[in-house]
């Protein structure tokens, strides 16, 4: 867009990564046997990644509407071909792809600088302004940026990507900002030095998403829910009351808006584009637009009854565990009835419990992990990237030492935009988003390779949370949730299962983080 570059760097690879090539094309003989009769029906061409499909999408939300991603052509092992036998599912909190690989390069969509608006009048109506040279990132946020459902929308304008500058009360420009690649002394806190020189690490060796989008436009509730059944029953906000015991099913006084998108009072079609519209030209009347939006909602109790991808693997004795904290606003299980009141509650358990079930030799076929409130990079409150990267470090380090190493996919991604910048217009597929794009790092033995410069690549494919439950579901013979997950893309640039690599990439903790001195190996 104008006045905000995209740059996408020359590739180039060092000695590093000749030497990894070397050593993939020994592990590529041990493998070949198993892999090679098998990639041609998975995930259909390995080079050309599929893309949406970019016909006009109708005007209709979860689960049943369409203008959802599409992989053309992707095909799938039989159940029990595919060499992928555990999945992991690791979601942080809120920053965006620019914010932290803005700046990676090797190919990967990036900006230096993002535009703003001017916005005048009462109604306010908002018009380009000037653009805003990006400021390094600090390792301790001061603060949160406000990424609510609004948020997202004002920030989107419509594809325009300017509207970062008047979220909130219009004067917080601290989302305009990016993370290096270091190394730095995270230390230093709110005084500067925000740098991720792990996630870096991933990217160099395996596969870093430059499309991947959020499910919606924010915030955290419904785009966890996303994460595990493809919709959010419609709900567009976070919970109505925080100051009671309990959260979600366990508090009977929390509500929240949602857009009827299903059974009795749904939305007709004709509503649903008319939503659309005021949602591609929202700054057009602020806060008209808004309310002309929020109109169509309805307030719910933040304990619903949608179908999980739980409930699939669980009818077809698939192992899965959702390791969360309770009571903590990740935790979409706990919002879950049939879930968090039933038998299935038991494989909600503890994120501690994923290293130590590791060690007990009964890491499940999924699993969903969200990290405890400390380590899981939300911006403010003192939390601090590098302590949530060691942590990151840790949980993927237990992966790579175990024996299961060999057959896991895990998939790390940050669970809305936090209003932080991106310049990157996500598709918009129905009223619930799609949102700016998130970080997302794809860590595996199998993932294609490329020019980064350990031997890793960018993959340009577009993806939503979605696209994870649909590998998910690819993987074990699965069906589909909702038309999202339906269509959407299943990882299927990701991986390249004639080239193995099966060399873990254990990487050291940093030792100069602000607090998590607790992660590190005794």
């Amino acid at each position: 867009m104008e006045g905000s570059p995209l740059f996408r760097p020359p590739a180039g690879r060092g000695l590093s990564a000749r030497r990894r090539a070397a050593r993939r094309r020994r592990n590529t003989l041990f493998g070949a046997i198993v892999v090679v009769a098998l990639v041609a029906v998975w995930l259909g061409p390995i080079h050309g990644a599929p893309i949406f499909n970019h016909t006009k999408a109708e005007a209709t939300g979860e689960p049943g509407g369409g203008g959802t991603p599409t992989s053309p052509g992707t095909t799938v092992l039989p159940p029990g071909k595919n060499p992928i036998k555990h999945i992991v599912f690791l979601i942080k909190e809120n920053r965006t792809f620019n914010h932290y690989f803005g700046a990676y390069g090797h190919g990967a969509v990036g900006a230096t600088e993002g535009g703003t608006l001017v916005c005048t009048g009462s109604p306010k109506h908002c018009e380009p302004g000037p653009t805003y040279k990006l400021t390094p990132a600090v390792d301790q946020q001061p603060h949160d940026i406000t990424h609510g459902f609004s948020s997202g929308l004002y920030s989107i304008d419509g594809g325009r990507m300017d509207g970062y500058n008047i979220i909130g009360s219009g004067e917080d420009m601290s989302g305009y900002s990016i993370m290096a690649r270091g190394p730095c002394d995270a230390s230093k806190g709110t005084s500067g030095e925000g740098c991720i020189p792990n996630y870096y690490a991933y990217a160099d060796r395996f596969v870093l998403a430059d499309h991947f989008f959020t499910s919606m436009y924010g915030p955290t509730f419904p785009e966890h829910l996303y994460t595990i059944a493809a919709q959010s029953d419609g709900i567009v906000d976070n919970k109505s009351t925080v100051d009671h015991p309990g959260s979600y099913c366990t508090d009977p006084t929390e509500f929240t808006p949602h857009f009827p998108l299903a059974g009795p009072g749904a939305l007709t079609p004709a509503q649903l584009k008319e939503i659309m519209g005021y949602e591609d030209n929202v700054t057009s009347a602020i806060p008209d637009m808004l309310l002309k939006i929020a109109h169509f909602w309805k307030d719910i109790r933040t304990c619903i009854n949608i179908k999980v991808l739980a409930d699939e693997l669980q009818q077809h004795h698939i192992s899965w565990k959702y390791y969360a904290e309770e009571d903590i606003w990740q935790n979409a299980m706990q919002a879950i009835d049939h879930v968090w009141n039933g038998p299935m509650r038991s494989h909600v358990q503890d994120p501690t419990h994923f290293i130590d079930d590791i060690k007990a030799g009964k890491m499940p076929a999924v699993s969903w992990l969200v990290p405890p409130e400390p380590y899981n990079e939300h911006p403010g409150s003192n939390v601090s990237v590098c302590a949530g990267e060691n942590w990151t470090v840790q949980h993927i380090n237990a992966v790579m030492h175990s024996k299961y190493w060999k057959s896991t996919a895990i998939v790390v991604v940050w669970d809305d935009f936090g209003g932080f910048y991106d310049p990157v217009k996500p598709p918009h597929f129905d009223v619930m988003g799609l949102g700016p794009r998130t970080p997302a790092l794809i860590i595996s033995p199998y993932t294609m390779h490329g020019d980064n410069p350990e031997g890793g690549s960018v993959d340009h494919t577009p993806y939503e949370f979605s696209s994870v439950l649909a590998f998910i579901e690819k993987t074990f013979g699965l069906p589909a949730l909702t038309h999202r997950d339906k269509q959407a893309s299943p990882l299927a640039g990701a991986f390249d299962f004639a080239h193995p690599d099966f060399d873990p990439l254990v990487l050291d903790y940093r030792t100069n983080c602000p607090y998590g001195s607790d992660l590190l190996p005794e």
